[in-house]
C-alpha cells in the first residue's frame, strides 16, 4: 500500500528541519536541502514500485547527509526485508532508527513483528508494548497483542481487552472471531454466542461455524503454540486465519508492504 501523501510530507519537514538545525550550514544549503529532498521522495516511490535496491541506495545517500535521520533508517529496514535481506541487519536498522527517535513507534512495531517471526515472544511482547507506551492507539499493535494473549500467554481476558480497542477503529469480522474464541476460553458462553451472531449479521457464516463448531465440540484449544516464550514453528501467524493485504487482522511475520508511519 502506497504511502499517503500527508505522511510523505511530515517526514520530509522532518529532514529539512534537521538539516536547518545544523547539519547543513553552508551556502550552499538550500539547494542541498532541495536534493536531499528530492532523493528521499525517490526512495519511497522506489520501495512503493517494489524497486528496493533503489530505495536502500537512495536512504543510505541521506543517511551519508544526515547520519541521525531516524524514518531513513526505518526505511532500510523495510526495503531489506522487503528484498529477503539479512533479517539481522533489518533488526540493526530499525534498533537505529529508535536510538535516534526514542518515540518512533512503527519501529518497535515492526521489532515485535520480526521477534514474533522468529518465535521470540518475550521480546515481541515488550516491543509491542513499548509501540503502546508512545501511542496508545496503535491498534496494530493493539491487535498483536491481543492475538499473542489469546494464543500464547492463554490470557483470553487480556485478549479481549485488546480487541475491544481495536474494534473501536476497526470492523474487521476477524476481531469479532477473536473475542468469541477469548469469550468461549473464559467461559463466557453467551457473549461467545453472542459474538455468533454478529458474524452472522455481517455475513461471515465461515467464520460464524468456525466458531460455533469450536463451542459444540468444547475443542477450544488456547494455544497452536506452548505458553512460554517462544511460538510454535508451525504456526505462521497469529489470528485465526491467514491475515491478507486489505484485512492484515492476523499479525504477520514478515514485515508489513508499505512505508511504516512515522
Amino acid at each position: 500500500m502506497p504511502i499517503r501523501h500527508q505522511q510523505t510530507r511530515q517526514l520530509l519537514h522532518s529532514l529539512i528541519a534537521i538539516l536547518i538545525l545544523g547539519f547543513i550550514a553552508t551556502s550552499p544549503a538550500h539547494a542541498q536541502m532541495d536534493n536531499l529532498r528530492d532523493i528521499y521522495e525517490r526512495a519511497v516511490n522506489a520501495y512503493n514500485k517494489q524497486q528496493y535496491d533503489q530505495a536502500i541506495d537512495f536512504y543510505q545517500q541521506i543517511i551519508k547527509a544526515v547520519p541521525t535521520f531516524a524514518p531513513a533508517y526505518n526505511g532500510m529496514a523495510l526495503a531489506n526485508e522487503a528484498n529477503s535481506g539479512d533479517e539481522d541487519k533489518t533488526i540493526e536498522y530499525l534498533k537505529t532508527a529508535i536510538s535516534y527517535d526514542p518515540k518512533m513507534t512503527q519501529a518497535y512495531d515492526n521489532l515485535g513483528r520480526i521477534y514474533y517471526g522468529r518465535q521470540d515472544v518475550d521480546h515481541s511482547e515488550e516491543y509491542f508494548k513499548k509501540a503502546l507506551e508512545i501511542d496508545p492507539n496503535l491498534s496494530s499493535a493493539q491487535l498483536s497483542l491481543a492475538w499473542i494473549n489469546l494464543l500464547v500467554r492463554s490470557k483470553p481476558m487480556t485478549a479481549l481487552k485488546y480487541f475491544k480497542m481495536v474494534l473501536k477503529v476497526s470492523q474487521d469480522p476477524k476481531i469479532y472471531y477473536g473475542m468469541g474464541s477469548a469469550y468461549f476460553a473464559s467461559n463466557q458462553r453467551e457473549e461467545a454466542m453472542e459474538m455468533i451472531t454478529k458474524l452472522h449479521e455481517m455475513g461471515q457464516d465461515d467464520l460464524a461455524s468456525r466458531l460455533e463448531g469450536t463451542m459444540r465440540d468444547n475443542n477450544w484449544v488456547n494455544t497452536q503454540t506452548n505458553s512460554g516464550s517462544n511460538a510454535s514453528s508451525s504456526h505462521p501467524g497469529i489470528g485465526p486465519l491467514s491475515p491478507t493485504p486489505d484485512k492484515p487482522t492476523g499479525m504477520q511475520v514478515r514485515l508489513r508492504g508499505k512505508l511504516s508511519d512515522y
